[in-house]
């Protein structure tokens, strides 16, 4: 039986579960390649789902821009580790030293410390990418550059002006000159009105009548194309993800440089409890697999992208669900152990309550609140999301958690289930932050 047909089942029961209306999936595993649809593009219509389908891809984007950044440091155009405004002079960031100390190594591993949810319509002409750079000003400075790792949009659309101006081209038609093309990626694209021409699904969030509405709006603007902004499917992320098993190269289309493939999936910056940072990619292991990973976060499109170079292997999920990432963590973690036996279990330990008062509070950011109660002997959190496309608020419900260590806890349930939370104490052993979901919280004073 093939991998895929193993899945089908447990995909059906998962959509069902979730609440996920479209799935799409693609498994390389040496020479083999399977691709299958579920359900459908879009509830107003009832499209099915293709293999050919495109979704969003969101933040699986960033390996698309690490990629196309790699291609100018194989041709000694852009150094790592050369300040970015050498590159971007227009750049205008709150703290003045910071500015000129934080490099593309820095950005490519989410540690240069400054705010970076930023979605803010700059319009779609070509200058759009210039106009958000030019407006960074006011995002603040968490933390010093190379300090701690915190998930920052911003700085990946900072590398894509980098290449704008290095190139004197727009981001998109480098990626489409430097990567698409070579790649035979004939459907990805940046641009909702290419992708109308082809089979397409929308996004769609919990609610309505019917318990399902479809996300509004669709695209995300122009200048968080560099973070977050590819619609693809899963045979042309297929292709991709065997380019960078093959290190670099694609039958006689070389994109990247051996040394270049094999420097995005080695340790590059501490990450947090459960990974490491390559250039782009989440390092982490599954049992004793190294695995190459990032997943993808649009508005009501959640997907995952998996490698694990020593075994030749690669599986693309995509959906148009709003919690379809619990979908696609299922999927992954089943078809991984099905294949090779391998699976990882957070060791959750046992804490006096005194202890376990120390996670309690209100943590906040731009994005969500987090509040932490502790009763019973058992640790909970409320969580409330700011949707930063929609600008919408919703309560997201209460989930239980449990202490891996004093300072780390794991959501036990619901569709947050596996995420990790930090406490980073400062110097006088207060609380600076909460790391949750990747993005630095503060807590209520």
């Amino acid at each position: 039986m093939s991998s895929m047909s193993k899945l089908e089942g447990f995909v059906h029961e998962q959509m069902q579960q979730w609440k996920v209306p479209g799935v799409a999936i693609g498994i390389f595993d040496g020479d083999d390649v399977e691709f299958a649809g579920f359900g459908i593009t879009n509830i107003e219509t009832g499209q099915p789902v293709a293999p050919e389908t495109l979704f969003q891809v969101g933040s699986i984007s960033k390996i698309f821009t690490t990629t196309l950044a790699m291609t100018l440091v194989d041709e000694g155009l852009l150094d790592l580790d050369t300040p970015i405004v050498t590159y971007v002079p227009e750049l205008a960031l709150s703290d003045a030293g910071a500015r000129e100390r934080i490099t593309a190594r820095h950005l490519l591993t989410h540690t240069s410390g400054f705010y970076g949810d930023r979605f803010d319509d700059q319009g779609n002409g070509d200058d759009a990418l210039e106009k958000a750079v030019r407006a960074f000003g006011d995002l603040p400075q968490q933390t010093a550059p190379g300090e701690l790792y915190t998930y920052c949009n911003a700085g990946i659309d900072l590398v894509g002006r980098a290449i704008e101006n290095i190139l004197g081209q727009t981001f998109e038609s480098a990626m489409r000159e430097r990567v698409f093309t070579k790649l035979g990626l004939e459907r990805s694209t940046y641009f909702a009105s290419e992708a109308i021409r082809h089979s397409v699904a929308v996004g769609h969030m919990i609610g309505g009548e019917d318990g399902q509405t479809v996300s509004d709006p669709w695209p995300i603007p122009r200048r968080s194309n560099a973070a977050g902004g590819v619609s693809s499917n899963v045979p042309e992320l297929i292709r991709f993800a065997v380019m960078h098993l093959r290190n670099g190269a694609l039958g006689d289309q070389r994109v990247i440089s051996e040394r270049s493939a094999q420097a995005m999936r080695t340790f590059q910056a501490k990450g947090d409890y459960t990974h490491d940072r390559g250039l782009g990619w989440f390092l982490h292991p599954i049992g004793d697999l190294a695995v190459a990973e990032h997943g993808g976060a649009t508005n009501g499109f959640m997907a995952r992208l998996i490698t694990i170079p020593e075994k030749n292997y690669a599986i693309v999920v995509l959906t148009n669900g709003e919690k379809g990432s619990s979908l696609h963590s299922a999927v992954t973690e089943k078809a991984i152990a099905d294949r090779f036996g391998a699976s990882n279990t957070l060791q959750r330990i046992t804490l006096p309550e005194d202890q376990l008062g120390g996670f309690t509070g209100t943590y906040r950011n731009s994005l969500g609140d987090a509040t932490i109660t502790l009763a019973g002997g058992k640790l909970s959190m409320a969580r409330v999301s700011h949707n930063p496309f929609s600008g919408e608020s919703q309560d997201q419900g209460t989930f239980a958690l449990s202490p891996l260590s004093e300072t780390a806890f794991v959501i036990d349930d619901g569709q947050f289930e596996g995420s990790i939370g930090e406490l980073i104490y400062d110097d006088d052993g207060k609380i600076r932050f909460l790391r949750l979901g990747g993005r630095l919280c503060y807590p209520d004073a």
